[in-house]
């Protein structure tokens, strides 16, 4: 394996790259902490129920159903987010667009869903915001011309 400065990579591409797949997988990990931590939405969201048509199976299954395709969407933004973040890396400036269109996808149903990982999203926004540097742009510009 060679070294970034033996291969001509920016240490700003390898550093972002490395920002973007630890702030995703800090956020598949704190959606899977909401996962196993449910029954506390569970309770309080009982505790607040005033309506005595809502029944607590129907609380359960809500919550339950909103953890899971929470994580699912999750785990699914930062696969494509790695994946998009591998792509700049290798050279392909077009993936940047396509990364930043991920990121604020992911940022903005984080906030909806699990304010826990908006700082781990903001982790990986970081590293995009690498990606822009001027070394970033130079290198994946001189890339794009030799292509």
């Amino acid at each position: 394996m060679t070294s970034p400065k033996e291969s001509g990579t920016p240490g700003t591409i390898t550093a972002g790259y490395w920002l973007v797949v630890t702030g995703t997988a800090l956020s598949v990990l704190a959606a899977l902490y909401v996962l196993l931590n449910k029954q506390q939405l569970i309770d309080a969201a009982a505790k607040i129920n005033q309506d005595p048509k809502v029944t607590q199976d129907m609380i359960v299954s809500t919550i339950t159903g909103l953890v899971v395709v929470s994580l699912v969407v999750t785990v699914v933004l930062a696969g494509l987010g790695v994946w998009l973040a591998g792509k700049v890396r290798s050279g392909l400036k077009k993936s940047r667009t396509g990364l930043m269109i991920t990121l604020l996808i992911d940022l903005f149903f984080q906030m909806i869903t699990n304010t826990l990982a908006i700082a781990t999203v903001l982790v990986a926004v970081a590293g995009l915001v690498l990606f822009y540097f001027r070394p970033s742009t130079d290198y994946l510009t001189a890339r794009e011309q030799t292509s």
